[in-house]
């Protein structure tokens, strides 16, 4: 069980030095942190920005000290809702990029990778996700077991909702740029050359298919 578990944490943190070095990355290749994070050396690795976020592991020792439960009772609070904020921006700007994608005259033929359930999947895990965090809010407002409410309570269950707001706002007061209407998204720039003779032959040989092995073509 102790390897399991050992493996588990490894994997995790592989996952989160990965995916927290590459969102740095491309912050400072759009000006929101500084410029040196924006450095990808020989290999293609973001090197500064993976040393930044490394340099923040030693926080793990916490654990060994008396005040540890406290401690990351508060990390918890941090980052306890990040998946739900970061799930719903990313259904969010998938509605948007495809309002964006249509205004600017272009068709769903032209997007090589589209998700399964389209737009409407989007729309469905954007309204779940906000349903779940009105109902935290509720009961960070109000805890469970009939506890008195507090605001120690409050920001134990619901700490990342300010955090993600006032990052949010240090972003505009820093760019100096807001919500982009659909008018002024660019989605022309910068998109990948890709080779449509083999997406179109893939597609060809999908079609070809009997219809239980596109079925299946669908979730494998």
């Amino acid at each position: 069980m102790n390897v399991v578990i050992l493996v588990s944490v490894i994997s995790i943190g592989n996952s989160g030095v990965y995916g927290g070095s590459r969102t740095l990355t491309a912050l400072a290749e759009q000006g929101y942190a500084p410029k040196f994070f924006a450095y990808i050396d020989k290999s293609g690795r973001p090197l500064f920005s993976v040393i930044f976020i490394l340099a923040f592991s030693p926080i793990a020792y916490v654990g060994l000290s008396a005040s540890g439960e406290v401690v990351f009772a508060w990390l918890l609070a941090l980052s306890g809702l990040a998946a739900l904020f970061t799930w719903g921006s990313i259904c969010l700007s998938h509605i948007r990029f495809r309002k964006a994608w249509k205004y600017h005259g272009h068709t769903l033929d032209e997007i090589p990778f589209k998700a399964i359930f389209g737009v409407y999947g989007s729309w469905v895990g954007l309204i779940f996700i906000f349903l779940v965090l009105v109902a935290q809010f509720a009961v960070a407002l109000y805890p469970l077991g009939g506890d008195p409410p507090s605001a120690e309570a409050f920001f134990q269950s619901y700490l990342a909702l300010p955090v993600v707001l006032a990052f949010w706002i240090g972003g505009y007061f820093w760019k100096r740029s807001g919500w982009l209407r659909t008018p002024q998204m660019d989605v022309n720039t910068n998109r990948r050359v890709v080779d449509w003779d083999r997406i179109n032959g893939e597609k060809a040989r999908v079609a070809a298919m009997p219809a239980w092995r596109r079925f299946l073509h669908l979730f494998f």
